[in-house]
C-alpha cells in the first residue's frame, strides 16, 4: 500500500465550498490536491488546489471514477479521499483496484447494503425481521407470515428514496414490479419514534457519539412534512441507552479508520425496545454537520477530510457542549415558491437557509432531505429545541407564499 507521504491525494466531493471550505481544511497539501467535484460546485473551489475537475452528472455516472481511474493509472496517488453517501462504495472499489490505503470495497458495502449491515448486527443488537426477496412469492410468504404493513426500500439506496410502507399484497405487488430484484429489502415495520446516534468510529469502538430524536419521520416529505431533530439531554437515560446500542453496533461492523458515523435507531412505542435500522459510515444528512459542529467546537468533516488525507489533527478531545441543537428542512411542494413575507424569526434560530432568488418553480419532494427552507435551533435542553422546532415548522407555514 502506497502511504500519505508523498503523491496526489484525489478528493472526489460534490458539496460547494461555501458549505465545506475544503482548501481551508487541507491548505497544508493543497497544491496536492486534485478535486473531482460538481459541475454547479467547480466554480467555487476554482484555483484553490492543483486541479480541479468539474463534472456534469456527479452523483448519477460514472464520470468520476473515470477520472479517479485515470489519475491513479498515471500519477502516484497517496490517498483518495470522500464525503458523501453516493461516493463511499465507488471511492472504496477504486482504492482496492489501485492498492490505495483507506477504506476497502467489501468493508465499505457492508456499510452500503442494508441487507448486508443487518445480516452484520443481527446478533450484536435487536434488529427487526427481515429479507432480501428472491421474488414476489417469497416478500408475500414473509409479509403474511410476520403481519402487515411492511416495509420495502432499496438495500443501497440513502436518503429515504425509495422506501415504502405497504399495507397488502397489491401495495406489495406494485412496489415490487418497478424496482431492480437485487436491490430490494423488505423488513418488519415497527411502531414508535425514530432517533439517530451520531458520532465517531475507529477500529470498532466508538469515540464519541451524540444521540437525538427525530421530530416527524424520514418518510414525512412524502406527505409534505418537515423533517426535524434534535439532541437529547447529555444525561436522558434513553440518550445512555442509545449510545450504549451504538457501541454494540459499531463493534459487530467492519473496522474502519477515523470515521463519523450516522446510526438510525427505532424505539418501539409499545414494548420501549431498541431496534436496529440502519447505519453509515459518514456524517448524517440534514443538518447534522452543522448541530455537530455547533455541540462540540469541532468541525467533524474537517477532522474526517484531513484523516484521509493524511494531515495531522493532533488528540482531537471531542465532546458536547452545554446546550441542545436541532435542525428542521421545510420540503418543497410541487408548484412555485413566489414569496417569503417578512415575518421575524423565532429567537432560537441560528441558522436559516433560504432560495436566494424568487420566484422559483419546484416539483414535489423525493428525498427525506430535500428541502426549501431549513433552519438550525438552540435550546437550553430537548424540550426547548423541540419547542423550537415546531415554532420554525410554524413560521414556514405563514411566511411562504406557493402558487401552483
Amino acid at each position: 500500500m502506497r502511504t500519505h507521504d508523498d503523491g496526489l491525494i484525489l478528493v472526489a466531493h460534490r458539496i460547494p465550498a461555501q458549505v465545506t471550505p475544503v482548501s481551508e481544511w487541507l491548505a497544508e497539501v493543497a497544491d496536492r490536491v486534485v478535486l473531482i467535484t460538481s459541475e454547479e460546485a467547480g466554480p467555487g473551489y476554482a484555483g484553490q488546489f492543483g486541479e480541479v475537475i468539474p463534472v456534469a452528472d456527479y452523483s448519477g455516472s460514472d464520470t468520476v471514477i473515470a477520472h479517479v481511474d485515470r489519475l491513479c493509472a498515471e500519477c502516484t496517488v497517496a490517498a483518495v479521499v470522500h464525503g458523501t453517501e453516493d461516493d463511499i462504495l465507488r471511492l472504496a472499489r477504486a482504492r482496492d483496484r489501485h492498492g490505495i490505503a483507506g477504506l476497502s470495497g467489501a468493508d465499505a458495502l457492508v456499510f452500503r447494503d442494508k441487507h448486508a449491515m443487518k445480516a452484520a448486527v443481527a446478533a450484536a443488537v435487536p434488529t427487526p425481521r427481515f429479507l432480501a426477496p428472491a421474488g414476489r412469492a417469497d416478500a408475500e410468504e414473509f409479509a403474511e407470515w410476520g403481519g402487515w404493513p411492511v416495509v420495502v426500500k432499496p438495500r443501497l439506496g440513502y436518503g429515504s428514496r425509495g422506501v415504502a410502507v405497504v399495507h397488502d399484497v397489491g401495495e406489495l405487488t406494485a412496489q415490487l414490479s418497478g424496482r431492480d430484484p437485487d436491490d430490494v429489502l423488505i423488513e418488519a415495520y415497527l411502531p414508535g419514534a425514530v432517533h439517530h446516534v451520531d458520532g465517531f468510529m475507529r477500529e470498532g469502538k466508538v469515540l464519541f457519539a451524540l444521540p437525538s430524536r427525530y421530530v416527524n419521520s424520514c418518510l414525512s416529505f412524502a406527505d409534505g412534512e418537515s423533517l426535524g431533530s434534535a439532541q437529547l439531554d447529555e444525561h436522558d437515560p434513553l440518550g445512555e441507552r442509545l449510545v450504549d446500542f451504538a457501541a454494540r453496533a459499531v463493534a459487530a461492523l467492519p473496522s474502519t479508520g477515523f470515521t463519523p458515523f450516522h446510526l438510525e435507531v427505532f424505539l418501539h412505542e409499545d414494548t420501549e425496545e431498541l431496534y436496529f435500522c440502519e447505519i453509515g459510515a459518514r456524517l448524517g444528512g440534514g443538518h447534522v454537520y452543522e448541530t455537530l459542529t455547533l455541540s462540540t467546537g469541532f468541525n467533524p468533516v474537517e477532522l474526517w477530510f484531513r484523516d484521509q488525507a493524511g494531515v495531522s489533527c493532533g488528540d482531537v478531545p471531542v465532546s458536547r457542549g452545554p446546550e441542545c441543537y436541532g435542525w428542521l428542512l421545510v420540503p418543497p411542494r410541487r408548484g412555485t415558491l413566489e414569496e417569503i413575507t417578512d415575518i421575524r424569526l423565532p429567537d432560537s434560530v441560528v441558522q436559516c437557509h433560504r432560495p436566494d432568488e424568487l420566484p422559483v418553480a419546484h416539483a414535489a419532494a423525493t428525498a427525506s432531505t430535500d428541502a426549501v427552507v431549513s433552519f438550525v435551533v438552540r435550546g437550553t435542553d430537548n424540550a426547548a429545541v423541540e419547542a423550537a422546532l415546531h415554532e420554525c415548522a410554524q413560521w414556514a407555514s405563514d411566511a411562504l407564499r406557493w402558487s401552483v
